[in-house]
């Protein structure tokens, strides 16, 4: 089974595969996918989610998806994806996630990730470039 297929089938089955279907899980879940992988599967995720969200540098994949997904708030993502929001966390996760392998298997898919990423963060008024 093909990565796509498997993060879909869990989308929709959670169980079948002993997730309970909260966004934690989830995001375990890929977590562990992407260990397996020797960290290779979802290399430039966190890069690709960061401009979209216009912040977030400092942060992970998980937390800047539930930044994505609950614009606006500055604090309580994580209790608002264990809640009411969980839905709304999870679907923006697999969409997102879906997004960024189509976005990957483009001709220099992963190069254009991180360019776009560092322009993103070149623009940034914080951003001073390293001397040599």
């Amino acid at each position: 089974m093909d990565h796509r297929t498997l993060f879909t089938e869990i989308h929709r089955r959670p169980k079948l595969y002993g997730l309970d279907g909260s966004y934690r899980d989830y995001c375990t879940f890929l977590l562990g996918v992407d260990a397996g992988n020797a960290g290779g599967l979802l290399t430039g995720f966190r890069e690709f989610l960061v401009p979209r969200a216009g912040t977030g540098d400092n942060l992970t994949w998980p937390s800047l998806v539930l930044h994505l997904a609950f614009p606006g708030r500055t604090t309580g993502w994580h209790d608002e994806a264990a809640g009411e929001g969980r839905q709304q966390a999870v679907d923006l996760l697999f969409a997102l996630l879906a997004e960024f392998l189509d976005r990957r298997e483009t001709a220099e898919g992963t190069v254009a990730v991180f360019e776009e990423y560092l322009a993103w963060r070149k623009a940034q008024p914080w951003h001073r470039p390293q001397r040599p």
